[in-house]
């Protein structure tokens, strides 16, 4: 992985929402010369008819990023908040592993609230608690401006909802297929930097440090700032905070890091 010039990116979005969690992030990095990709979950966005099936997840997650490598020539940044998070562990230890024809793909993870293992107990009592909050009928749409506004701010509620609020049916099999892996394990097989990006609020970063210290390449890094939707609550603080983690992994994939700064090296973070 020597290839000059930014990696291109793959986001991918968290649970209910759409590819447009991303659109705050989007033009900074384009911006900043990375190619980004934001491709829909089954049962969301675009897909929103589709079942959801961790196979076709997987299918879509590596599809987006072998085509941002074949487009390129680079190794590909795989970034992922919350359930695309912990999808994105699963998808990267596939593609380090060339499942699918995808050796070399990967350059690295970025991972933002999917600092927590779920068991199937915990990812029935989430889709409940989840679904007690489509009593609210403009949660259930996304189509009333409040709570979202309140959640996310203005132009974060805008950001979460432009490409449609998925069903609630989609969440039990959702977090029922991110209950059925072992993502220390697959973090463990993934040989390229991973960084956990977390804001300060966020309440899925229970097992953070085992999550880095897991992987053989692992950064830790919390920010003074946001919560589970860091990125939609301090857009512009984060896509910072984005570019630099993305920078690092670059430097740290053609050999360039210098002695001692293997650990995490942002705001208030903290090493595995």
């Amino acid at each position: 992985m020597t290839a000059a010039g930014p990696w291109p990116v793959v986001l991918v979005h968290g649970t209910r929402t759409s590819h447009s969690q991303w659109d705050l992030q989007v033009p900074t990095l384009r911006a900043a010369g990375h190619h980004a990709t934001t491709p829909d979950l089954p049962g969301h966005g675009t897909r929103r008819g589709e079942p959801f099936t961790l196979e076709r997840a997987e299918a879509v997650i590596e599809e987006a990023a072998r085509d941002a490598h074949a487009a390129t020539g680079l190794p590909v940044h795989l970034v992922g908040s919350s359930l695309g998070g912990m999808l994105a562990i699963h998808s990267a230890a596939r593609l380090a592993a060339g499942t699918g024809g995808t050796g070399g793909a990967l350059g690295s993870l970025v991972a933002c609230g999917a600092a927590t293992q779920p068991t199937p107990t915990t990812a029935r009592l989430y889709a409940r608690l989840i679904g007690a909050g489509d009593l609210l009928p403009s949660m259930r749409t996304g189509q009333g401006a409040f709570p979202f506004t309140w959640l996310l701010g203005r132009d974060g509620a805008r950001a979460y909802l432009r490409g449609g609020r998925a069903d609630l049916d989609v969440v039990a099999p959702a977090f029922a297929a991110v209950a059925s892996l072992d993502l220390r394990a697959e973090l463990a097989r993934i040989p390229v930097p991973v960084t956990f990006l977390h804001g300060r609020g966020d309440q899925l970063r229970l097992h953070e440090r085992s999550f880095a210290a897991a992987a053989p390449r692992g950064h830790l890094e919390l920010l003074p700032y946001g919560n589970h939707m860091v990125n939609l609550v301090r857009p512009e603080r984060f896509s910072v905070d984005l570019l630099r983690v993305l920078a690092r992994a670059e430097r740290e994939g053609r050999g360039t890091t210098a002695q001692g700064t293997d650990g995490a090296d942002g705001p208030d973070a903290a090493g595995p």
